[in-house]
């Protein structure tokens, strides 16, 4: 779908505030470690599919913090996922969140002080393969050791959630690192650079969930990749969205692994790097910042701008308590229980949502 130039003109405006929000904030020293992704960002080639083909969306999100305090999933994810869900249903979409056990409980307080029920936007639980943290099902991301989490893809796709499904949405969901074959499989920029890849990838911490300060989190992270995968495998009309600010969540595949390692801060990021790409990628300092982003883009070029009017620092503000109270949730940088995102204070975090909200009405 081709946009009217104006609204393709605001959604670039947008993208770039997202992406690079330095001048908005009075701090220099945020972390920004999402500038490798944002080549192969897409928020325009999102929004036309959402507009064009959006009838039934599935939003994925929860990135767990096992070494918090206390143990949580990041207010990072949860508040961008439940805005689009939001309003995407009050643009007519029909509308699912989907998490595992440890982000379910911050999703459903999102959706109390929302006023939402779960029969208007239904929360589905993707389950964790076995009770035991240890077990070997737990602790890879092979199919042949994921025989849960392969048949609730399959049986998903059948069930009432999954039938005409249009699009996934992957909002900050830790996903698994390369694998030789996924590294061997992408676009590469120059000669494949093999050697370094093994060299710093051993095949013990492949297709595994890292976080940013290389935890390996896989045990904590429910298989929902598996979604994607299957989806493409079997051929379904299903247009998927991946929305991520470091390089480890689902959609960050679309990015040539050397990118990630020629332009690491901190020489983690080959590590951490998602194999799974999404057909379209949103890059961004703050993945809940690429949720009100894209949300922006589809009221934008549906004409219905006036659902952002809600979108104020005194709405976002009481979400983002209830969240941390009782989700609960805590700030992925901090590992608390902080009014703030990714170690951004919750006003500086929210210059950049209304500006993207300014960019909106101009």
């Amino acid at each position: 779908m081709v946009l009217p130039e104006h609204i393709r003109e605001k959604i670039l405006l947008i993208e770039e505030v997202i992406n690079f929000p330095a001048s908005l904030l009075p701090r220099k020293n945020y972390h920004w470690e999402n500038l490798p992704m944002v080549p192969s960002s897409d928020l325009t080639g999102a929004v036309s599919s959402l507009v064009e083909k959006g009838k039934k969306a599935v939003i994925i999100t929860g990135f767990y913090v096992p070494m918090g305090d206390p143990p949580a999933t990041e207010t990072d994810g949860p508040p961008g996922a439940l805005t689009l869900a939001e309003g995407l249903r009050y643009l007519g979409m029909e509308v699912s969140l989907l998490s595992d056990e440890y982000s379910l409980s911050a999703l459903k307080a999102g959706l109390k002080v929302l006023n939402l029920s779960e029969k208007e936007i239904p929360i589905i639980c993707f389950p964790l393969e076995h009770s035991d943290q240890d077990h070997t099902s737990r602790i890879i991301n092979e199919e042949n050791e994921s025989s849960m989490s392969m048949r609730f893809a399959q049986d998903f796709f059948n069930s009432l959630p999954g039938q005409g499904l249009t699009h996934l949405i992957y909002i900050e969901r830790v996903g698994p690192n390369h694998t030789i074959h996924s590294f061997m499989a992408q676009d590469h920029q120059e000669k494949v650079p093999l050697k370094e890849f093994e060299m710093i990838l051993p095949a013990q911490i492949q297709n595994r969930c890292f976080s940013s300060r290389l935890e390996d989190i896989t045990r904590f992270t429910a298989k929902t990749h598996f979604l994607l995968e299957l989806a493409e495998r079997l051929n379904l009309p299903v247009e998927s969205i991946g929305i991520g600010d470091r390089g480890n969540e689902i959609g960050a595949g679309k990015v040539p692994w050397e990118v990630f390692k020629q332009n690491s801060s901190t020489r983690r990021e080959p590590v951490f790097g998602c194999r799974v790409r999404t057909d379209y990628l949103i890059s961004c300092g703050i993945s809940n910042w690429g949720g009100y982003a894209l949300l922006a883009g589809v009221a934008l070029a549906m004409g219905r701008s006036d659902i952002l009017k809600k979108v104020t620092p005194e709405h976002e503000g009481a979400v983002l308590d209830y969240l941390v109270r009782h989700g609960p949730a805590i700030d992925g940088i901090t590992c608390k229980q902080d009014h703030s995102v990714d170690g951004v204070e919750f006003k500086d975090y929210m210059k950049v949502i209304e500006r993207v909200k300014e960019i909106a009405f101009e």
